[in-house]
Order: C-alpha cells, then structure tokens, then sequence
C-alpha cells in the first residue's frame, strides 16, 4: 500500500470516522485472513466486497479469482471508488475477469444492491462499531438475505475496541456503542463457526467467519 493511499485513509477517517471507521488500511495478513474461506472454495463462487476502502481486501481478491468467478465491489466513498476503479480493478489479475463482466465496482451503498440470495462469500470492511444499531440490524439482515444457503459473511473487529470505547465515552455514545457491542455479541455467540487473530495489522484484529443458516 502505497504511502499515498495511507495519508487518503487517514485523512478519511479524519474528516469521516464513523464512514470510514479506521485510521490505516488492512494488512496483507488480514486481507488474507478475511478472504481465507473464498480461497478454500473449489467451485465457481460470486463474492460481494463491502467497504472496500483503497483496495487492501479487494486486491488480495484479484489474485484468487477463477474463470468463472464474480466479485462485486461496493464502496460508497467517492474519493475510495475512484481509486478502486483507477488503480485496483485495472491491474493485470483482475483484466480477464473485468473484460468478461465478471467483477463490477458499486459506487452505492450496501442498502441499495439487489438482495437476491446469491451470493456465496460477503467480506466487510464496514465500520460496524460506528454505525447506530438500527444501521447495524439493517446491514446484518442485508448480508443474510444476501448470501446463499451456508454462504459465509467475514468480517473483522479490531481487538479490544469495543471494550476500550465503551470505557473512553459518555452519555448516548456510550450506551450506543453498548448496545450495539450487546448485538454484535449475540451474532458472534449464535453464528461464528471460526475466527482468525490477526497481529500483523495496526491495530490487531480478529477474522470472524459466520454462517446465518437456522
């Protein structure tokens, strides 16, 4: 990552914390960790990217496309869409598969995709413990419309944030992030079938892989 990208994500974060929710790119080691149950699949699969940021995940999606894989790349920040079409999905990994139409970037929202059920992977990078818990029930209900049967949603948390947060805030900030810590929390307990710890990133953070299937 490019010293350049560094300085827009923190200038991002600085004019936008709660949209862009993090002061530094993801490390190779976390994209690869988020990516981990993609990589083991041996099937044509479609992979929906959320909050793609400057392209740290997306790039290490680019290298494990098959022929006839489909990823989709949303990212609501002009300013990060614009890299990710200028500089990601023009380099060479990614050419075949933007050539067939296989890979599409989406300047939009999560909210506004079509929520059809179909695809296999959804990987964020959504700041989810910045966001109202009406936002956060709302987004895991897309993701769970969104997936296929034993489709699989990862995510990462930075470790100790929760915890740390709650303890730095007062008033409404405090019980929001408390409620929605509550509901992450009871995702975790009812649908994470594994998890990854992640050191080589600033801050250290935690891989979750979940699955919704009742």
């Amino acid at each position: 990552m490019s010293l350049g990208h560094r300085w827009r994500f923190l200038k991002g974060y600085l004019s936008n914390p709660h949209r862009v929710g993090a002061f530094a790119p993801s490390s190779q080691a976390l994209a690869a960790a988020l990516c981990e149950p993609y990589r083991r699949c041996e099937q044509p699969a479609r992979v929906l990217e959320v909050g793609a940021g400057t392209g740290a995940i997306t790039r290490h999606l680019g290298a494990l496309l098959s022929d006839h894989d489909e990823l989709h790349v949303c990212e609501i920040g002009s300013e990060f869409a614009d890299i990710l079409e200028r500089e990601v999905l023009t380099r060479n990994d990614f050419a075949p598969a933007v050539g067939a139409g296989r890979v599409k970037l989406f300047r939009s929202a999560i909210q506004d995709l079509p929520q059809d059920g179909s695809y296999d992977f959804i990987i964020s990078g959504l700041p989810l413990n910045a966001f109202e818990l009406e936002d956060v029930r709302k987004i895991f209900s897309i993701f769970r419309r969104s997936l296929k049967p034993e489709g699989v949603f990862s995510y990462f948390e930075y470790m100790g944030l929760r915890r740390t947060a709650r303890w730095l805030s007062i008033g409404h900030r405090r019980q929001r992030i408390r409620s929605v810590s509550t509901y992450l929390t009871s995702n975790i307990r009812n649908h994470q079938y594994d998890r990854r710890i992640v050191l080589s990133n600033f801050p250290p953070a935690r891989a979750r892989y979940l699955r919704f299937d009742d």
